[in-house]
């Protein structure tokens, strides 16, 4: 059986990576995907939000299943605002305590409802280390170490401890013990480096549990810098942090003895959870401002729950948005807000399921002011499909696929252009907690609200290709391992518990 050591690199986009590759600059993923398989398309889910997509990768699920709706949501059972973006003014209303515990324990221990990979993998008896992802829940108990800072700030009063599995570091807020070693796993962090969510952290700790007790059965290492730096300087100015994530795989295989000895060993999977998009060079047409689109409707201060007297809530999600309507509110308050929306050039699409807000929605709307409407659902059983699709997904179609920018081949199976594998991704992407409607921008543009900015950079979060496509490189897989060909981020754990033997959960 061979080692796993899944590599995920924050808005790691084909675009970018591909012509890196061609041209020298990341000799190491080369290496391995010249020894390996190089798919140069695997699909983001929908929303393409780091939280949702991240998700997805460590679950083998869509949101509809896992629960995750997003950065930025509601639940309405709970009342409670979900909040996992760095805008100051949605953090003050949600609470600073608030959202650090939100992020420390209710994420995993509570909005999460989908097993996860490293949790599989050792139910089957093995180990796994998880290092500085968002997705740690297991049954090893870590203690929590508050930094100074927060300790001083009102109201942070952080959880003494979390579970995850045996091997577990989240930056500098929990490191674990080193198998069979008196030694800590420890790294350089602090306020220069995101309080050790950094790629130069996670690098540390992954060349220390190497070279000290070698990688357990399955080690999952997150590197995020390229998505921040995307969002500030552009994906393509940002190929740099790949590089030394480049270099840091290139130290980890020299460590192992080469190449070769450490693909005798172990299978190395590398991918990102979406790419980033250029955003445009006018401020102008970068914002979308959805307090003047919607003026008139009582909204909800991003960050807070609902008042008596709100008509809205809405949640920007960068280059996608969620508007949830109050509980009175009718179709034609849906159908007046769409309009709005629409009327703005830079909003691409409008998505909504029906029947208006039913526990049992199965019919998908969208959307659009130049492409048309479209409506689908999956077909019943029983009932002869209009189309098909790569994965096996029957579809009844009502409307232009033109709004999806797709059409359907000779032999019956839809085709898709800037969005791909859109109808799986929309049906999956509507889940418990999401909003009412989502709204998608126009590349180049992001929803804002008058507290949440707009980056300068590169963004995502929608369905098109530009914010979804992110390679996959596998290497050192056994030959009877099959790689998608058409990979999706939702086969990415399946992928990684067939390479260790162990049951994949059923297949979507």
């Amino acid at each position: 059986m061979k080692r796993v050591l899944l590599v995920i690199i924050d808005a790691l986009a084909t675009r970018i990576v591909g012509p890196a590759m061609q041209d020298g600059r990341l000799p190491n993923f080369s290496r391995l995907a010249e020894a390996g398989v190089f798919r140069q398309e695997s699909t983001a889910i929908f929303p393409s939000i780091t939280p949702a997509a991240t998700a997805s990768l460590m679950t083998g699920r869509y949101p509809v299943d896992h629960g995750i709706a997003g950065a930025f949501w509601y639940d309405r059972d709970s009342d409670r605002v979900a909040y996992y973006g760095d805008d100051i003014w949605v953090m003050l209303n949600e609470g600073i305590g608030t959202y650090f515990e939100d992020f420390l324990v209710n994420l995993n221990f509570t909005r999460l409802q989908a097993e996860t990979l490293s949790e599989r993998v050792e139910k089957a008896g093995m180990t796994a280390a998880v290092l500085n992802y968002m997705w740690f829940r297991g049954e090893t108990r870590h203690d929590v170490n508050t930094p100074l800072l927060l300790q001083l700030m009102p109201g942070v009063s952080l959880s003494d401890s979390i579970s995850g599995p045996t091997i577990t570091t989240l930056g500098d807020f929990v490191t674990s013990r080193i198998p069979d070693s008196d030694e800590m796993l420890s790294a350089s962090g602090g306020l220069t480096r995101r309080y050790g969510f950094h790629d130069e952290t996670s690098g540390e700790y992954l060349l220390q549990l190497a070279r000290t007790s070698g990688l357990p059965e399955f080690t999952l290492t997150y590197f995020p810098n390229n998505d921040w730096d995307s969002h500030a300087d552009g994906p393509a100015e940002a190929i740099s942090t790949v590089e030394r994530v480049d270099g840091i795989i290139g130290e980890l295989i020299e460590s192992s003895g080469g190449l070769d000895a450490f693909l005798s060993e172990h299978a190395i999977v590398i991918t990102g959870d979406h790419s980033q998009c250029d955003m445009a060079d006018s401020a102008d047409d970068r914002a979308i401002d959805l307090d003047a689109l919607l003026e008139g409707f009582d909204r909800v201060p991003a960050g807070s729950a609902w008042g008596d007297t709100d008509d809205l809530m809405v949640c920007p999600n960068l280059r996608t948005a969620q508007v949830y309507f109050h509980c009175s509110s009718t179709q034609e308050h849906r159908d007046e807000v769409c309009r709005r929306l629409l009327s703005d050039p830079h909003v691409d699409q409008v998505l909504w399921a029906d029947p208006f807000r039913s526990e049992q929605n199965s019919r998908f709307e969208v959307r659009t002011a130049d492409r048309g409407r479209l409506s689908f659902q999956p077909t019943a059983d029983g009932t002869e499909p209009d189309c098909t699709d790569l994965y096996g997904n029957r579809w009844s179609i009502e409307g232009d696929l033109t709004a999806i920018d797709a059409s359907i081949g000779p032999d019956g199976q839809v085709q898709y252009g800037d969005y791909p594998n859109a109808l799986e991704r929309i049906a999956n992407g509507f889940c418990r907690v999401c909003g009412d409607m989502w709204i998608t921008a126009r590349p180049g543009s992001e929803f804002c609200l008058s507290e949440t900015s707009v980056h300068a950079g590169g963004s995502h979060g929608t369905l098109h290709r530009l914010d979804s496509i992110s390679p996959l490189i596998v290497a050192g897989a056994p030959d009877d391992v099959e790689i998608p060909p058409h990979p999706r981020s939702v086969d990415i754990a399946p992928l990684c518990l067939t390479i260790l033997g162990v049951d994949p959960p059923d297949r979507l």
